[in-house]
């Protein structure tokens, strides 16, 4: 029963993963805009600047964070099998 039970955890795993790097994407996505958002405001002086680099910063920094989680999730070797696994099912089923 445990080996079963494994089979439908890894999947879950990925697919767990998968939402959280959405999350990170979405959330570094906000960032940006509210940066942008800034830009647009009729009264744009130096220190309305100085918050949009940081937001910017902040930004591409949740930015790499998404890109550095999906590297990983891609490049686990437990995540590589089950997509192996997902594909000859496909395959399969064709």
């Amino acid at each position: 029963m445990l080996a079963h039970d494994a089979l439908f955890t890894t999947p879950t795993c990925r697919a767990f993963a998968l939402e959280q790097n959405h999350r990170l994407f979405h959330q570094a996505n906000a960032l940006s805009q509210c940066a942008l958002d800034l830009l647009d405001a009729p009264t744009l002086d130096a220190e309305a600047f100085a918050h949009y680099q940081a937001l910017r910063r902040k930004a591409d920094l949740k930015f790499a964070e998404a890109i550095d989680h999906l590297r990983l999730i891609q490049q686990s070797p437990r995540m590589r099998a089950v997509q192996l696994r997902e594909r000859s099912a496909v395959a399969q089923e064709a």
